[in-house]
């Protein structure tokens, strides 16, 4: 797994400087071919794309809104830094990322019943850019697929009766029910190969979860642990049953953890206060702040720096 890789990545990357931020910053615009990502996920992820406007290009690798977009705290988040600063080429991205999505609405039901969920966004997908328009290469070496979910399923659900472990089996059996979509039509060359997933972080040491008793923080804990655990083998056995598929995989949870243990190492001034200034880890009570975002992407450029992306 690469779990190990990115705890390794985490205690000398993150602490120390963001790499190639002067040396890899802006050549998405002179880069002459571009690379692209198909992103998924919910308000840690979006940016308020809208597949039926403007594609992503050279003028706006996001395509729409403009940049940063629309995201959950303001300012960029770790999908703009990872298109515009931090990768090795032009990256066109197609974010489909929607705030408050789950992985399926009839399994948890999101905050409001026009989310679109994971569901909903790999259809979304399969419907439009995924009929395989000959300018958009959605099947080739060079396109990642990213799914970072879960924060909403279990943050709507752990507290609920029955056995929450067999309920992460029927969340993450639903997930990859939609990977399997994607990677279906990749045996005639043109469905997606490359899948970056990220699991679940500590969202139990939010500003929001602290105001809860503790006993509420440990019960969401012991949930999400499971549920990352589950997710590590899920990918393990996909990868093993799909020749030419690559998975690589962000441990947010590590990202978070570390950071969170000692802020100030990262230049924020502690784990609990939320707001817009730059040295707060939290945006709001919920979300991580543009700054975090930033050590974020720097994960995962770690994790994606041999390859195109």
């Amino acid at each position: 797994m690469l779990l190990s890789s990115v705890a390794t990545a985490l205690s000398v990357a993150l602490a120390l400087h963001i790499r190639g931020a002067s040396a890899r910053a802006g050549e998405w615009k002179r880069a002459a071919v571009p690379n692209y990502w198909f992103s998924f996920g919910d308000s840690y992820t979006q940016t308020g794309f809208d597949p039926n406007a403007a594609a992503p290009s050279g003028a706006n690798p996001f395509g729409n809104p403009p940049y940063p977009g629309w995201t959950a705290t303001g300012g960029e988040n770790w999908v703009g830094y990872l298109t515009t600063k931090m990768n090795n080429s032009l990256l066109y991205t197609y974010n489909y990322a929607y705030g408050g999505a789950t992985i399926d609405a009839n399994l948890v039901t999101p905050y409001q019943p026009t989310v679109l969920s994971l569901t909903d966004q790999v259809n979304q997908f399969l419907n439009g850019v995924g009929r395989k328009p000959t300018s958009i290469p959605i099947g080739s070496p060079n396109s990642l697929y990213s799914i970072w979910i879960g924060i909403n399923d279990i943050g709507n659900s752990w507290y609920q009766s029955g056995d929450r472990a067999a309920f992460s089996d029927t969340l993450l059996n639903a997930q990859f029910a939609l990977v399997q979509k994607l990677v279906i039509i990749s045996y005639s060359d043109v469905g997606a190969r490359n899948f970056l997933f990220v699991n679940v972080p500590c969202i139990d040491r939010s500003p929001l979860m602290l105001a809860q008793p503790a006993s509420s923080q440990a019960g969401e804990k012991a949930v999400i642990q499971g549920y990352n655990a589950k997710l590590a083998a899920k990918i393990d056995a996909f990868r093993a049953s799909h020749a030419g598929v690559k998975t690589f995989l962000w441990d947010s949870y590590t990202t978070f953890s570390t950071i969170l243990d000692n802020p100030t190492a990262y230049g924020f001034v502690d784990a609990t206060s939320y707001g817009s200034a730059a040295n707060l880890f939290w945006g709001n009570d919920y979300h991580p702040g543009s700054s975090a975002h930033k050590f974020f992407a720097q994960a995962v450029d770690d994790i994606l720096a041999k390859t195109v992306w």
